[in-house]
This record gives C-alpha cells, structure tokens and sequence, in this order.
C-alpha cells in the first residue's frame, strides 16, 4: 500500500508503532466498508417499501383478497383467478419459509394482470415481451392462468404446476431476507431451486446441457440477463444453487443467507460459511462436480 506523502517515516514509529498504525487503518477502513455497507442494505428496504406503497396507492381502486400472508390486487372479472393465486401462493409459502428461513413480518402484495400487455405496461417491459411473471422490489406481479391457459379446470390444475407463483415468492422471500445482496445468476437460482422442489419444473431445452460449453463466472455474474442464451444462463444459475446445498444442507445454506442478510459480501459469505474463497472458485468446483470428466 502506498503511503500518502506527508506521512512521516516508519522507523519514526518504530516497529510496534508501524504495527499498531496498520491496524488502526484496516479497523478504519472495515467501518467505512460495513457502514457504507449497512446504508445500502438500509437503502435498499427503503426502495422496497417505497415501491410497496406505490403499489397499493396505485391499485387502490382494486378488488382485493387478503389474509395473514398476502394481500392480493385483482381486476374486474378476475375473481375465480384471484382465489386460485391466492390458495397456490399460501401453499407455497409454507416451504418456502423454512427454505430461505425467512417469515415475513407484513402479507406480502401480489398483484394478478388479466393480460400479458397490462402487466408489461405496469413493470415496464417491451410489449412483446411474454413472461407470466415478476418480482418488482418484492411485489410479485402474476399473469393470470386465464390469460394464457383458459379457464377450464384442467387449465388451472396445470396452473398449480406451471405457474409462476413458487418462483416469483422465491424472488420475494430471497429479497426480504438478503435486501438484493447478490448476484443476479443467485437470485435466479433460488427462485428456480423452490419452483422445482415444489412442482419438479425445471427449464431444460437442447441448448443448455451443463456438459458443453458454458458461461463462465464473470460472465454470469456481470451479463446475466444479457447473455444471449438465458435457458443456459438460467439453468447454471439453479444448478449453482443445488451445489451449494450439496455442501452442508439446509444448515449451511442458512448460514449463508446469514451472513447475506447481515449486508456482507457475497465472497465473504461463501468463505465463511464453504471455505471457499469467490465465485471464480465456486465455479470451478461446481464445473467439476456437475462435468467432472472435464476436468
């Protein structure tokens, strides 16, 4: 480390006082980086919250469902709809607590688009995007099963399956408890890791076998979304995910999301609770684990 110029020499200190200078800087430095830290953990619940109320000012003229967990926005016409979000969302929330070891202290706000053009207008996404779902700052914004599945019972017995109510509450939980402090390939991994423990969906096409070539770790962890093929991307995010539970199980993953929670570094939470040292690392036994003939 370079000195500043108008520090006066070492011997000045001798070599205790040299010791004792370095270790006033570093515990100086740790602050300042746990406090800037503590602000954008702070910061973050605070855009949450903002964005919560947003919501519900905006959707005031709604219908409503509600009950100890949720409180559900609805448009007109949308009732059968409604009850069923509301019933798979109150079913998924059970595990998902003791998953992510999280309970929410309020309902969490969910909000049910009769069209796939109004929930794009609403989050902001191209009109020709189609998605049957969202996580915005922790309101999960839901397509409605009538919008692209019909509205037949069999139609909203596939819904329970399809449906995009696990994975959008594994987005919230996962925001509630760590407040965004992680990478995007994480946030995706989670989501998907609860989506499949409870339905068995998972997002397999031809092109994203974990046994070819795939992204590597920066590129996972700086261009996620932009990476030309998500279904890849999206799949080495899950299985990232399942590797980490591998190591030391629910426990471990707890501990992890621990430390997250506490607004410490994502490489600080995997050394403390995996001894491993960074993502790099993470994803090179991780490569070695789901492909180890590569290796």
């Amino acid at each position: 480390m370079i000195q500043p110029a108008a520090s006066p020499p070492a011997e000045r200190f001798g070599r205790h006082g040299t010791w004792w200078a370095g270790l006033a800087l570093l515990l100086a430095l740790l602050v300042m980086a746990g406090f800037w830290q503590s602000l954008r953990v702070w910061s973050y619940g605070l855009v949450r919250q903002a964005e919560i109320w947003h919501t519900e000012w905006r959707l005031s003229h709604w219908q409503t469902l509600d009950n100890a967990h949720f409180r559900l926005y609805y448009p007109p016409g949308q009732s059968q709809e409604a009850h069923l979000v509301l019933s798979e969302a109150s079913r998924a929330l059970v595990q998902e607590e003791r998953s992510l070891a999280v309970r929410p202290e309020a309902p969490l706000v969910v909000v049910l688009y009769a069209s796939q053009a109004a929930m794009n207008r609403a989050v902001g996404i191209a009109p020709g995007v189609n998605n049957i779902g969202y996580d915005d700052n922790g309101v999960m914004d839901i397509l409605s099963p009538s919008a692209w599945l019909g509205t037949s019972k069999a139609a909203f017995q596939e819904f329970a399956v399809q449906g995009p109510v696990d994975h959008e509450l594994g987005h919230a939980l996962l925001n509630l408890k760590a407040d965004g402090n992680y990478p995007n390939w994480f946030n995706e991994g989670v989501a998907q890791y609860e989506d499949y423990h409870a339905t068995g969906y998972q997002w397999i096409t031809p092109h994203n076998r974990l046994t070819g070539a795939v992204y590597s770790m920066p590129e996972l962890n700086n261009r996620f979304y932009q990476l030309s093929n998500q279904a890849l991307a999206y799949r080495q995010g899950l299985s990232l995910v399942e590797y980490l539970e591998t190591l030391k199980g629910a426990s471990g993953f707890h501990q992890f999301l621990g430390h997250l929670a506490k607004g410490q570094s994502f490489d600080f939470a995997l050394s403390s609770t995996y001894h491993i040292a960074s993502t790099e690392v993470l994803w090179q036994h991780w490569h070695h684990w789901v492909n180890p003939s590569a290796s």
